[in-house]
């Protein structure tokens, strides 16, 4: 029977340390949750990008040093926080000066956009790998969780799913004359957008939220799990945008890009219906489309209604250990 990574983590490492008062959220969400000071609490995250795996050999160096910071930064805003500085670990496997500018200034882009401070890190020698461990801040018992989804609570994400995967396929392809909507989707693969600013506004409304890295199906399945409950989608309302829908892919396959792709960063949430009107206002307010695509049930299982139609989804998103 095949191990994913979160098998690892829990068998492993999520019982490492003993407890403490300032530990509030630890293993098992999108950043983990630390007491500061009685107004306050801490949002720690780390992520690692490795050549080939993350991000093709031949990513423009820019575009790894932009993503690789973006992710991170979406980690914090699917928790509700406010990004403040990070880290930066740098594998190389030599010193090319044309890449390592083109790095940090992709870094220094997306750094400077969100106001955060790169403070410390290390650099080694090695096969190209980058990690970046991102800080940042939220109010005192306000941050977002995986485990708050409650039965009648709709199901929200933001942006548009499947992009980034359909932007891997258009790399994949042998052509480098991209269309205009071809290039949009590597665009989106290359440099998604942290929602900062969204994450902070549903501190008040989300029951749960968690950012979409591994497919929706997926990462749904994280809230579901911690929450004990279900949902059921109506797979017309996942939110798919004009490129994808023009980029040449089979329109049959443009579903299962948003639900099993990956690499969106978009956020996925949850929230009552009775706050779905202050929900829908956030989409203008923070320039944002946001698209109610289901609802939390008490069943167990993920579904989608395609026709009237109920299935159950079983295949899962990217994994490490399981994925080819």
């Amino acid at each position: 029977m095949s191990e994913s990574e979160f098998d690892i983590i829990n068998t492993y490492f999520s019982h490492i340390g003993e407890s403490s008062d300032w530990l509030i959220t630890g293993v098992g969400d999108d950043a983990a949750v630390l007491e500061i000071d009685p107004e306050q609490q801490q949002l720690i995250a780390v992520d690692t990008l490795n050549a080939g795996m993350h991000f093709p050999i031949e990513t423009p160096a820019a575009e790894i040093g932009y993503k690789a910071l973006a992710v991170n930064i979406s980690d914090i805003a699917a928790m509700g926080g406010q990004p403040l500085w990070f880290t930066l670990s740098l594998s190389l496997p030599d010193i090319d000066h044309d890449w390592l500018r083109g790095f940090s200034s992709g870094l220094s882009e997306l750094a400077n956009k969100n106001h955060l401070k790169l403070v410390g890190g290390d650099t080694t020698k090695g096969p190209l790998s980058i990690t970046i461990q991102i800080a940042g801040v939220v109010p005192k018992g306000k941050a977002l969780r995986r485990s708050g989804a409650k039965v009648g609570d709709g199901v929200y994400v933001s942006g548009t799913l499947g992009d980034a995967a359909a932007g891997l396929i258009v790399l994949q392809q042998s052509s480098k004359d991209y269309a205009p909507q071809q290039q949009v989707l590597i665009d989106r693969l290359q440099r998604p957008s942290p929602r900062v600013e969204l994450g902070l506004a549903l501190r008040n409304l989300a029951t749960s939220c968690i950012d979409v890295s591994d497919g929706l199906a997926a990462d749904l399945g994280h809230i579901l799990n911690a929450s004990k409950v279900g949902a059921e989608l109506t797979l017309e309302d996942i939110p798919l945008s004009p490129s994808i829908q023009q980029s040449g892919l089979e329109s049959g396959s443009l579903y299962e890009l948003a639900l099993h792709g990956g690499d969106d960063y978009e956020l996925c949430f949850t929230a009552p219906e009775s706050k779905r009107p202050d929900v829908e206002a956030l989409s203008q307010q923070t320039d944002c489309r946001i698209s109610c695509i289901g609802k939390i049930i008490q069943e167990n299982g993920l579904f989608t209604i395609v026709q009237g139609q109920r299935k159950a989804i079983t295949k899962t998103g990217y994994d490490h250990f399981i994925s080819s």
